[in-house]
């Protein structure tokens, strides 16, 4: 019998006599009940709908700042412990714990959890330990569903960090020895960062993500290699304000996005985190320097024992961070809630240097990529810097005389400084 037909026959009151004689009234009155009981079914029916939409699709509204934490260090239960201790204060948790990031179910299962609270996260690989794959990392399948599985609130991957910093300081891998200039040098550093990048991309099979890193030097560099989005390090006791003039500069030029990220208080690593005033200081200085993202970093670092690499252990049960730290990063989100956002790029002085001057510009002790000693022309540089930085604090980017190929790159500034006394207004 047909369904249809079937469930006529179950409502029709002639079939039964006992009803036949009040059966015009209970016809009415059972016109009436279908009516409205097909009513509420129709509201509960969209209800449940429009629940269900709510649930899978979270809003698309991207925030002015991604503001949040690099959790360092740990397992799937440290990640899940502080995500949910801070989730009412930042809208982004970079998981930066290869522990983490190399157990692909674990790894699934923290990214499930901070999209139902609604959060971006970005998540780190490495390179591999010796030679460039296999990647560390998640299995080599999930980033193609990363997107899919979570929408835009799987915004990249944070692929390896400080390519830059460590080059100059002697840290890294990349061999300079055939460079026999400035430009040999710059070619042979992007060229490199590329090939590294590329191998992830490959590895990944060929997902499509943007690439996020930090570093403290060279930023420029790192974006001409492939990566989208490079976080300034606030470390130690290096000039913040040089560091966000040289990756803000970057990033205005080359058309991409930056960020600051806040790590180390010393270069000695005495103690593992800035005290909370100065963090919050730090914090406000990256808004109000335009940063996009603004992050804190929290990891113990890792101590090498007999050749093996082992985590420290955490100073406190929110790893690198005391209650006091975690106070003031609440602070901050409520002053992002209630001051509008700061322009990103608000500089229209930019100070010039020297095609591929490789130099972190920290101080006349810095290489110029990690292999040539300050050159004649550092010293009036480094001075020119500094006295511009106290003059134009917050305004002044700092970037290249350069082109990329045979096309020279347009500097969109009204006003341009060059290294060897130049100026140029617009």
């Amino acid at each position: 019998m047909h369904p249809t037909k079937r469930s006529r026959q179950l409502v029709d009151h002639s079939f039964f006599p006992f009803l036949q004689f009040n059966n015009q009234k209970n016809k009415i009155k059972h016109k009436s009940f279908i009516i409205v009981s097909a009513l509420f079914l129709s509201i509960g029916l969209l209800l449940t709908l429009i629940g269900a939409e709510l649930l899978i699709k979270k809003p698309t509204v991207e925030p002015d700042v991604f503001f949040g934490m690099d959790i360092g260090y740990g397992d799937e239960q440290t990640a899940i412990k502080l995500i949910d201790k801070v989730e009412d204060y930042v809208n982004l948790i970079i998981l930066g714990s290869l522990q983490l990031t190399n157990d692909t179910e674990a790894l699934t299962r923290v990214c499930d959890h901070l999209y139902q609270k609604n959060m971006h996260f970005i998540i780190f690989v490495s390179f591999a330990e010796h030679g460039y794959t296999p990647a560390r990392g998640p299995d080599p399948q999930f980033f193609i569903q990363a997107t899919e599985k979570w929408g835009d609130k799987f915004l990249g991957v944070y692929v390896f960090d400080e390519v830059g910093g460590k080059l100059i300081d002697g840290a890294h891998s990349i061999n300079m020895t055939e460079a026999n200039n400035y430009n040999m040098a710059a070619t042979r550093y992007t060229h490199h960062v590329d090939f590294y990048l590329e191998n992830i991309t490959r590895y990944y099979q060929n997902a499509t993500f943007p690439v996020f890193t930090s570093d403290y030097a060279l930023y420029w560099f790192d974006y001409l290699s492939g990566y989208d989005v490079v976080f300034a390090e606030f470390v130690g006791n290096d000039s913040r304000q040089l560091a966000a003039g040289l990756c803000r500069g970057a990033a205005k030029t080359l058309n991409k996005t930056w960020g600051v990220i806040i790590t180390w208080p010393h270069n000695d690593l005495d103690s593992f985190v800035e005290n909370p005033d100065q963090l919050y200081d730090d914090m406000l200085l990256a808004f109000q320097n335009g940063a996009k993202y603004i992050i804190v970093f929290n990891s113990p670092g890792f101590s090498v024992e007999d050749g093996q690499t082992i985590p420290n252990p955490a100073p406190t049960e929110y790893g690198t961070l005391t209650s006091q730290h975690l106070d003031k990063m609440q602070k901050f989100w409520n002053y992002l809630q209630t001051h509008p956002p700061a322009d990103n790029y608000p500089a229209n002085t930019a100070y010039v240097l020297p095609s591929d001057y490789g130099s972190g510009l920290r101080g006349p002790e810095d290489k110029i990529w990690g292999k040539w000693e300050a050159d004649l022309i550092s010293p009036q540089i480094l001075s020119d810097i500094n006295l511009l930085l106290q003059t134009h604090v917050l305004f002044l980017d700092i970037v290249y005389e350069t082109q990329i190929g045979s096309t020279p790159v347009n500097l969109p500034y009204d006003k341009l400084l060059f290294w060897n006394g130049t100026t140029i207004k617009k």
